[in-house]
């Protein structure tokens, strides 16, 4: 057996069934509820030596007893420890070891709340167990202040695969940036029959994608043309009352823009679709 210095404050029940023991701290357990919470723990048991009393034992190597007491703590019904941010790594390492699935799916359910605080760890939890919607929208937040998010630390946390795709993506969208121009807009413009002076029109709309157009390519960049988000919340602004206008800016400006920078969708895509209110447009990866 292995030398045990103490037994767990927290989970060692005099009716337990089943010992575990991690770095030298000993839980007694109950089959049946860590059983139904792990199939691997279940299939562990029938191969269990006995310890004392005909208890069967099992050791568990390269675990922390601090957050294998959390983890206990979050399924027995008796005692409560919410999933966070000090935790929330080490109980999806955990729960994907030994395929436990409730605790899998409440972990990826924290980041799919939380992930807005933290996108670049989310990110990083996102691409290496799967998550493929959390990882497309946690990288929207971190291209929208790419350069800030590239020079921390926990960037480098990330794979070579996801730093490369998102360097790329971004790299991408400052070339677009400097080849913005009006004419790529302002060509192909129709206008309508309450157009009275189509020339005066073509100079109007000429004007302002010009302004939109110099406000962006300021150099240095100012804050805002960083963000992906405000350089399409500028193109995008009112341009006239004319139904050409309307027109122009529901179906060919948005074609337009597609082609110019790529894909932009709002944060949490599927919520906005019965949203009416006009949600922030970012840049995005997804996973492969």
């Amino acid at each position: 057996m292995t030398q045990v210095t103490e037994r767990s404050k927290s989970h060692y029940y005099s009716d337990g069934d089943i010992i575990i023991i991690v770095d030298k701290t000993m839980f007694l357990l109950h089959k049946t509820i860590i059983g139904l919470a792990s199939k691997v723990f279940q299939d562990m048991f029938s191969c269990a030596s006995p310890f004392t009393n005909e208890i069967p034992e099992i050791t568990l190597e390269d675990e922390s007893p601090i957050i294998f007491e959390e983890l206990i703590s979050y399924i027995y019904p008796d005692t409560y420890i919410s999933i966070n941010w000090n935790n929330v790594s080490e109980f999806l390492r955990i729960a994907d070891k030994y395929i436990m699935e409730s605790i899998l799916m409440a972990a990826k359910a924290f980041l799919e709340r939380e992930f807005r605080k933290n996108p670049l760890p989310a990110l990083r939890m996102a691409e290496r167990y799967g998550f493929k919607e959390l990882y497309k929208e946690s990288s929207k937040l971190i291209l929208e202040r790419f350069p800030e998010y590239k020079r921390s630390q926990t960037f480098n946390q990330l794979s070579v695969t996801t730093r490369t795709a998102l360097t790329t993506k971004y790299d991408e969208y400052t070339n677009a940036l400097s080849k913005l121009s009006k004419v790529y807009f302002t060509t192909g413009y129709q206008h309508c029959k309450q157009c009275k002076s189509t020339s005066e029109h073509d100079q109007e709309i000429s004007e302002k994608f010009d302004r939109r157009v110099r406000q962006l390519q300021i150099l240095p960049l100012p804050l805002p043309p960083t963000q992906p988000s405000i350089t399409r919340k500028i193109l995008f602004e009112a341009i006239g009352n004319n139904m050409c206008d309307k027109q122009f800016m529901d179906f060919q400006l948005p074609r337009k823009f597609k082609k110019h920078f790529g894909s932009f969708e709002p944060l949490e895509c599927k919520k906005h679709k019965k949203d009416k209110k006009d949600p922030k447009y970012y840049l995005f990866i997804e996973l492969p």
